[in-house]
């Protein structure tokens, strides 16, 4: 239920920075060209991205957190494994769905934006009160 939680709450704050990061001001855009407004951009981030939480973060969440359990220096090593799966499946994103294009800038881009994606689950995660362990009179 944390892992969820989480995933819903790195959502909309991922949607928040994405849409504050890619917002242009009126006075810096094209005329006669559209541009999405703030909370359409968080809107479709949200509609795009929470997916990518719920069904990819979530099982590799649960897969890093069980390979680094009950080790020394937990934060710094979770830090770098949800970071590389970050960057890992930002890589990927441009690859499935613009394939045959030249893709080294797209790549290097959504890779960064996995990145973001990540850390923001993970601290998220990292900064929900309540425990995933199963309250003792709920055992039997």
């Amino acid at each position: 239920m944390k892992r969820f939680l989480s995933a819903i709450i790195a959502t909309i704050l991922f949607a928040i920075v994405y849409s504050a990061i890619s917002y242009a001001p009126e006075s810096q855009r094209e005329p006669n060209t559209y541009y999405f407004g703030f909370t359409e951009t968080i809107v479709f981030v949200m509609l795009y991205g929470g997916p990518v939480f719920l069904l990819i973060g979530i099982p590799l969440s649960i897969m890093i957190d069980k390979s680094i359990e009950n080790k020394k220096s937990q934060y710094i090593k979770k830090l770098v494994f949800y970071s590389v799966a970050g960057l890992l499946i930002g890589a990927l994103f441009p690859l499935v769905l613009l394939p045959g294009l030249n893709l080294a800038s797209l790549i290097v881009l959504y890779a960064g934006i996995g990145l973001m994606a990540a850390n923001i689950y993970f601290h998220t995660f990292l900064l929900l009160p309540f425990s995933n362990k199963t309250p003792r009179n709920l055992e039997k």
